[in-house]
């Protein structure tokens, strides 16, 4: 017990203090743990010496007990169930001899893998074989020594070296523990330098993105402050003044014709019914004076208007007198007067100034071109404010891991020196 003190007690801290960067700890646990390890090969070659003079032991024991004979004056009821039990025990005894394996290697893993595997085997084969001992010491008490001598011989050194391996494997555990927070901290600082990349990113993104809408903006300006864009604005009030004095001339139209309505409509019913057909020719003319009047002008009214006369006059259209003599009035009015003549030429002038003041303005590229910087602006606002909160959002991700990064790096240097029992400064 004196060596294994020696060979696994805590040693004195020593006073000396070491600086490494933070790439170089891994090899120097490795270095470390090598060091220590080898302290321990030689005590578990030893062990491993002892255990297989204890495995050897047990064909012995095995063959002593097959060919046993039992003692004189034993119980006949026991010795019929002797061959049983012995049975029994030798199978086990040859399983541990199956599965207890010396490992090739003395590497402190493979070493508690043993023994662990030892000691759960040894315990099988004791449970096993509890009982059967019971009837072997009564007719082999001999044999039965001799097992649990063998027993005891394998598990002894099994214990000793298991109960040193275990402050040591710990150790190495820990060593190993420091050694995946190494990596834990090297693969953190590769996603802070991935974010600090991307927060960068957004920056340069956000800086361009800024600046092309300025740009934009100011095309915009330049834009709405050209000659040309004065001419369309010229254009688009004309335009608009066009077709509001074209929609005065309709509503005059539609006004003359407005007082011959129950005419129009007592005609359209007839013509529907058969009662009396209009030309085609009429036909669209009744049909464009009743909902479009405007466009009537540009048909000969004056055979309609010639058959609209007789048909009012000979009372077919079923009219009171009092609304047939005014509906003659207007329809004389209609014929004779120069005001449709005269809405008709206006109308045709003011139509042929609107689709040249359209045709003009259509021809202009500086309201599509101002349409689409408003909608590029409107666009890139938009992925600007986008992309602020992406940066926004990275810029924590950011902070979070630097955080945690000083955290870690603080529980780094304070465990490394705990572990090492030395003054250990870690450069980062």
């Amino acid at each position: 017990m004196k060596f294994i003190d020696k060979l696994f007690g805590k040693k004195k801290a020593e006073n000396l203090s070491l600086k490494l960067k933070i790439d170089e700890i891994p090899q120097f646990i490795s270095d470390e743990s090598e060091k220590e390890f080898n302290e321990l090969k030689p005590f578990i070659l030893k062990k491993y010496k002892e255990i297989h003079n204890s495995l050897n032991e047990i064909p012995g024991v095995i063959e002593s007990l097959l060919s046993a004979e039992v003692v004189e004056n034993a119980n006949k009821r026991v010795e019929k169930v002797g061959d049983a039990n012995r049975d029994n025990i030798v199978n086990n005894l040859r399983s541990l001899l199956e599965k207890v394996v010396i490992p090739e290697d003395a590497s402190l893993q493979s070493a508690f893998e043993f023994c662990i595997l030892a000691k759960s085997t040894l315990k099988t084969v004791l449970e096993n074989t509890h009982r059967s001992q019971l009837y072997i010491k009564a007719i082999y008490p001999e044999e039965s020594e001799n097992i649990i001598s063998a027993l005891s011989k394998l598990e002894d050194p099994v214990h000793g070296l298991l109960e040193a391996l275990r402050d040591k494997k710990a150790r190495m555990d820990s060593f190993d523990k420091f050694s995946e927070e190494i990596g834990n901290y090297n693969r953190m600082k590769k996603h802070i330098q991935e974010s600090r990349t991307k927060v960068e990113h957004f920056e340069s993104r956000i800086s361009s993105m800024k600046k092309d809408i300025i740009d934009a903006k100011n095309h915009l300006n330049e834009l709405e402050n050209s000659r040309e864009f004065e001419r369309a604005k010229q254009l688009e009030d004309e335009v608009i003044s066009l077709k509001e004095i074209l929609s005065d001339v309709d509503h005059n139209i539609q006004r003359l014709f407005s007082p011959l309505s129950k005419v129009f409509s007592r005609m359209e019913k007839q013509d529907k019914s058969e009662i009396c057909v209009l030309s085609p020719e009429h036909r669209q003319i009744l049909e464009k004076i009743t909902h479009d009047p405007a466009s009537a002008l540009e048909h000969d009214l004056d055979s309609f208007f010639a058959e609209v006369k007789p048909r009012i006059e000979n009372g077919s259209l079923g009219l009171k007198d009092q609304m047939c003599e005014k509906a003659m009035q207007q329809v004389e009015k209609l014929h004779n007067s120069k005001d449709l003549s005269s809405l008709r030429e206006k109308r045709k002038e003011y139509s042929i100034q609107l689709e040249s003041a359209m045709n003009e303005l259509n021809s202009l590229s500086v309201y599509r071109d101002k349409e689409e910087l408003v909608k590029q602006i409107s666009r890139d606002e938009h992925m600007l404010k986008t992309t602020e909160e992406d940066c926004d959002t990275e810029k924590k991700h950011f902070d979070t891991l630097t955080e945690e990064s000083e955290l870690l790096r603080s529980g780094l240097s304070m465990e490394i020196k705990g572990l090492f029992e030395k003054d250990i400064e870690i450069e980062y």
